[in-house]
């Protein structure tokens, strides 16, 4: 089988996967898609988020491939680079580019498994819900409170939802990355249902229905309406965009958004964020330089901000950089076996290839072989207003830990 893969825009980690594909097939990767010398194709799979101005090279390719596969969250949905679409970057799934029939493996990280199912035109089961592999458990319960960040305790089963602390696991399927084994709540990556980000929205919604609301009264005699005031409501859940449609804003049928861009799609990705979920927005999107690029966002705030970091948190970090080389040069060389044993080493310490174990301050949940967890255990940390710098990365977070600008200087 003849197989061709693309990598469009942002994030390469699915195009680097791609090389754990089984054997008997003769791939063609191609970095630069708007370069590519043509030729058939049995499949071609496509990698990365996409905006209009690919279309032209999306119908060449198309029309060379018997099959096309979008594999990966960005170019099935718009991915966690959707949430530019919020100041008006249309970004877009594949299957509104094209015209012909596109098999979608949606996943952050994408599952090379599914990868090799699609290309003989199997698409993923869906039966398995992430809710039935959660070792978490629901209890049903109204909440007083929504929290921002919580501290992890690895004896409590009490899933996530009913302890304030949303999680799309509801309306995701079952995947391997698992964010909520490493502390980190699903963002539902790979949704299970259709219109996922609404019915969660609606699902915690329910939930909410015991926290405080601002209202106003109307002055005619009718029910009182909400009103525009801050409240514990618009506190505790300051970024609905970000945390209900994380991967799936340019297919959620609202329209593109109107908010001035800042000139640049990472930056709009990031602006108009918490402080909390920094680092995983970072580890989604950072390709393979996910790992230098989450610890640079990190350690620009724990300096400026004066958070502690242990010795032991340096020293597993430190071993995390080095993971990193070891998996770009078996990326560059095209060696199987070195990817395999360098993302191993990355997924022991960081949790998966998201860093869903990576916060500020050190790291969310034990990690094997690394001894007592205080020794290098993140905590809830207060926000403070300023400008931070580490790196590659410079941003600015206000008084109620929004972050108002950001950049990342390109090596």
């Amino acid at each position: 089988m003849r197989v061709g893969i693309f990598q469009f825009n942002g994030c390469d980690k699915c195009f680097a996967e791609s090389l754990l594909l089984g054997g008997g097939h003769e791939v063609e990767k191609v970095a630069e898609p708007a370069s590519w010398r043509g030729g058939k194709l049995d499949v071609a799979v496509i990698t990365g988020y996409l905006l209009p101005g690919d279309k032209a090279v999306l119908d060449t390719i198309a029309g060379s491939a018997s099959k096309i596969v979008a594999y990966g969250s960005c170019a099935t949905t718009g991915g966690v680079f959707g949430l530019a679409y919020q100041r008006g970057n249309d970004v877009h799934p594949l299957s509104t580019l094209v015209s012909k029939e596109v098999l979608d493996v949606d996943g952050c990280l994408g599952e090379v498994e599914e990868l090799e199912a699609a290309l003989w035109g199997k698409l993923p089961d869906g039966k398995q819900k992430q809710c039935e592999t959660c070792s978490r458990h629901s209890t049903c319960q109204y909440l007083d409170d929504v929290v921002r960040q919580l501290d992890i305790d690895d004896s409590d089963d009490v899933c996530f939802n009913n302890k304030g602390f949303l999680c799309s696991g509801y309306v995701a399927r079952s995947c391997k990355e698992k964010c909520v084994a490493s502390g980190t709540p699903c963002r539902g990556c790979k949704p299970s249902i259709k219109d996922p980000s609404f019915r969660m929205l609606g699902m915690f919604a329910t939930l909410m229905a015991n926290v405080e609301v601002a209202t106003e009264a109307t002055g005619k005699g009718g029910t009182d309406k909400l009103a525009d005031a801050p409240d514990a409501l618009t506190r505790s859940v300051p970024d609905v965009s970000g945390s209900f449609f994380r991967f799936s804003l340019p297919t959620s049928r609202l329209p593109v958004g109107k908010a001035p861009s800042t000139g640049n799609i990472l930056s709009d990705v990031f602006v108009g964020r918490p402080i909390e979920e920094l680092p995983l927005i970072s580890g989604l999107l950072g390709g393979l330089k996910s790992i230098s690029f989450t610890l640079d966002v990190v350690e620009a705030y724990e300096n400026g901000a004066g958070l502690p970091v242990s010795d032991k948190t340096k020293l597993l970090r430190k071993q995390l950089d080095e993971a990193e080389k070891a998996m770009q040069a078996a990326v560059t060389n095209g060696d199987k076996d070195a990817y395999k044993d360098a993302t191993a080493s990355i997924r022991k310490i960081a949790g998966n290839m998201n860093l869903s174990n990576v916060f500020f301050g050190g790291f969310k949940v034990p990690i094997q072989g690394h001894g007592d967890v205080d020794a290098y255990k993140s905590r809830v940390f207060e926000v403070k207003a300023g400008k931070y710098a580490s790196g590659s990365v410079s941003y600015e977070v206000n008084p109620d830990g929004m972050v108002t600008a950001f950049t990342r200087k390109e090596a």
